[in-house]
């Protein structure tokens, strides 16, 4: 057991793709009183305590970190109590306080998701498929995008891709339920019809004629 504000963060437990981006990720602590002494995930917080951890030392860091499967991270942050490491869309580490992390991916997911609906109404697939994967990677929960990535998958006749989103969407809503929410997406993929006067046009006014005949009267009472 360790007492959390006598820990830094020298890195976390995974190696991102731009695709994974925003994530939360587990911290890769360093204690301050014998800076040979690394802890790996997986561990536990209770309180501003880390508890079953895995200890390592300097050694078994690089090593891991020169095999790609943790990231070294330059500067050491403080650990600090009721805080999580997420890494931002640029690769950038962010350390802050849980409610705070979870407003802002919550933010971000939601900008994403209506990024993703304006690229879908466009046909732009490649933009909609990666604003849908930012909205996932920062809160995997949502089923919105998956609903947009089923739409996708369908009118691309990708049925097992569909099914695959219908599957990672079973946790959280009906099949049934989900199969509306696609079909509404389906739907914003459709030309939009016109009314069928809309390209219809007169040969001639119907005020023309009303025109011709009062000049008949005129010429005739002449």
């Amino acid at each position: 057991m360790q007492k959390i504000t006598d820990l830094e963060i020298i890195g976390y437990g995974n190696v991102l793709k731009e695709s994974m981006l925003p994530s939360v990720v587990a911290p890769v602590f360093r204690r301050l009183d014998n800076r040979d002494v690394v802890i790996f995930p997986p561990y536990s917080f209770d309180g501003g305590f880390v508890l079953r951890e895995t200890e390592g030392n300097q050694q078994d860091y690089s090593r891991l970190v020169d095999a790609r499967q943790i990231t070294r991270i330059e500067n050491a942050i403080p650990a600090v109590a009721g805080h999580e490491l997420w890494i931002d869309q640029n690769l950038h580490p962010q350390y802050e306080a849980r409610a705070r992390v979870t407003e802002k991916l919550r933010s971000i997911a939601f900008e994403s998701i209506k990024r993703a609906k304006a690229a879908l109404r466009e046909r732009n697939f490649p933009e909609t498929e990666r604003f849908c994967g930012v909205a996932l990677s920062a809160d995997d929960r949502l089923v919105e995008p998956l609903a947009i990535k089923a739409a996708v998958a369908r009118s691309k006749n990708e049925a097992p891709r569909e099914r695959v989103m219908e599957k990672l969407a079973s946790t959280m809503m009906t099949a049934e339920a989900f199969a509306v929410l696609v079909a509404g997406f389906v739907a914003e993929l459709q030309p939009q019809q016109r009314p069928a006067f809309a390209g219809y046009r007169l040969a001639s006014s119907p005020m023309s004629g009303i025109a011709a005949y009062r000049a008949t009267e005129l010429a005739e009472a002449a």
